[in-house]
């Protein structure tokens, strides 16, 4: 929900689409320019979804880019080519994350919006190739016209370190309960936050 409010907050600032075609992420490459089922749903999430009634492959197209899958969260290294997803479940939509961006979700799931406006954070760092990553995040009351009040966060990850800066006019209880990193092909000596060490879990598969 965060994630995508962000997103309609920003197209109310500059403009930027909510849905985005794939050509506007990677405009330079010119087989994304007549794709017209793909698309991202911000500016971070690959949307491929299964067209075909009763498929359950789905041939999609992934740039020449770092990708990393929304569901295992493993990276995924796109050739500029097409390839075909098998298997694809009635229930699921195949979703990859863009290199270079950062998603702030929530840690855990709920019934209602407010419900969910008390849970923690959860924060998704998928690096570029050069290790580089950065996100937004809007907060506001969820209900008035005009606000009163507004948080905005900005996140940049560079060089192993995530820094989270911004102005935090709108009071709120949660945290970020967890930073996954993902990319990572060795686990760290140690993890810090605000220079004290903090436990950390290193997971092969995201790497």
């Amino acid at each position: 929900m965060d994630y995508i409010y962000t997103a309609f907050h920003q197209q109310s600032v500059d403009g930027t689409p909510v849905l985005q075609p794939v050509w506007f992420q990677y405009p330079s490459d010119s087989a994304t320019w007549p794709l017209d089922l793909q698309f991202f749903y911000g500016n971070a999430l690959l949307v491929s979804p299964v067209t075909e009634e009763n498929a359950t492959d789905v041939t999609i197209y992934l740039p020449k880019d770092r990708l990393y899958d929304f569901e295992t969260l493993a990276p995924v290294d796109g050739t500029g080519e097409f390839t075909t997803l098998t298997n694809v479940s009635f229930t699921s939509i195949p979703l990859h994350i863009r290199s270079g961006t950062i998603l702030p979700l929530r840690a855990n799931g709920s019934m209602t919006t407010t419900a969910l406006r008390t849970a923690d954070f959860s924060i998704i760092v998928a690096p570029s190739a050069n290790g580089n990553a950065t996100g937004k995040l809007y907060l506001d009351d969820g209900v008035s016209i005009d606000q009163e009040a507004t948080t905005e966060v900005a996140f940049d990850y560079a060089a192993g370190k995530l820094k989270v800066h911004g102005s935090f006019g709108f009071a709120t209880d949660v945290k970020i309960a967890q930073v996954k990193i993902l990319g990572v092909k060795r686990a760290p000596r140690k993890v810090t936050v605000n220079g004290k060490g903090v436990r950390f879990v290193f997971d092969s598969k995201m790497g």
